[in-house]
């Protein structure tokens, strides 16, 4: 094979890989088309000014995609590029003949006779800013081209939705469990390691809103009596039961914490002038109140609480303090409405 034949077989080669062919003069910015399939037809190939067929090309691109498109054609941008690279290249949807959008991907490829592959990097740099800057006097010139990916980008996105979507069943899942290993298995609400997770949440929301910290305890009253007169069946139904009151009348946002058996803490944080704190006041007792009317038991189910409302303090880093003025508020409570309590 001579090597007019070769030549001419590349050439075919590189026209099918392809669906635009054009030369760049980096001096002038002037383009001359060497290929230009009907697919693109959209864009223009009758101009002879590369800023002139940019504002063609930009029509076609999607309008996502534009101003990628826009900052990657930029002259001083891929000149820039270019004197560093052998290429550099944008992915990007452009409008064919049909109407529709198809990946594809913009590439600007160096075409001023130096070969990276063959020259230390220092070289090749010192060559080709040579030539940008126009030390040798000879014209630079550079490829534009545009290459059809939409098979295997399509495929490529599939496949990132897929691992997407794997990532997050999993992250899911390690929530699933880390939840559930911070929770009481008997009432649902936290147990002490939660407490400690969240008691930093809520301090680091406080101190960055200015909010204030809500903190309640919270008692059932007379445990000990019903399971020693109705069984510790009682005793797990009356627990149940102020949990599931205490859930549901929490101010929003609340993390609901079971310190001990019978004994319940509640904390976020709150605007300091908020009014679900007195409104969960009427919720507990109204619900406990109806809880006894629909459950038929030869006892009655109540709970004391005492809960303050306060700003955080410097240096807090945790809840101790309020809890304990929480607490004493809640044993007032407790003086008045528990018949059995200790001491």
């Amino acid at each position: 094979m001579n090597i007019d034949a070769a030549e001419r077989i590349v050439g075919n080669a590189v026209r099918s890989m392809y669906q635009m062919i054009m030369i760049i003069n980096l001096q002038t910015y002037d383009c001359r088309f060497i290929d230009h399939n009907k697919e693109l037809r959209n864009i223009p190939n009758n101009v002879t000014s590369f800023g002139s067929f940019c504002n063609g090309l930009y029509r076609n691109i999607h309008p996502e995609d534009r101003e990628g498109v826009i900052n990657f054609t930029d002259q001083d941008h891929f000149t820039k590029e270019l004197a560093d690279k052998v290429f550099t290249s944008f992915e990007c949807r452009i409008r064919q003949a049909d109407s529709r959008y198809y990946w594809s991907k913009i590439i600007f490829c160096n075409a001023a006779g130096v070969d990276k592959a063959r020259m230390s990097e220092n070289q090749f740099n010192q060559s080709a800013r040579s030539c940008f800057a126009g030390d040798t006097g000879a014209e630079y010139e550079c490829l534009f081209l545009i290459q059809d990916i939409h098979e295997w980008k399509m495929k490529e996105l599939q496949e990132e939705a897929e691992q997407r979507a794997l990532f997050k069943e999993l992250q899911d899942k390690y929530s699933e469990l880390f939840e559930e290993n911070m929770r009481d298995e008997q009432t649902g609400c936290y147990n002490r390691k939660g407490m400690k997770y969240y008691t930093d949440m809520v301090l680091d929301e406080a101190r960055q809103t200015g909010k204030y910290l809500f903190v309640c305890v919270a008692d059932l009253n007379g445990l000990k009596h019903l399971n020693d007169t109705y069984g510790h069946a009682a005793g797990d139904e009356a627990i149940a039961a102020v949990s599931a009151e205490l859930l549901k009348a929490a101010p929003k946002g609340s993390r609901i914490v079971r310190t001990g058996g019978d004994e319940f803490l509640l904390f976020t944080a709150l605007d300091k002038d908020s009014s679900e704190p007195e409104k969960m006041n009427e919720k507990i007792d109204h619900g406990l109140e109806e809880y006894n009317k629909l459950h038929p038991n030869p006892f009655s189910i109540g709970a004391s609480y005492g809960w303050i409302l306060l700003p955080l303090k410097e240096g807090m880093t945790d809840l101790d303090e309020y809890i304990e003025m929480a607490d004493a508020k809640m044993y007032e409570m407790k003086v008045l409405r528990d018949k059995y309590r200790r001491g």
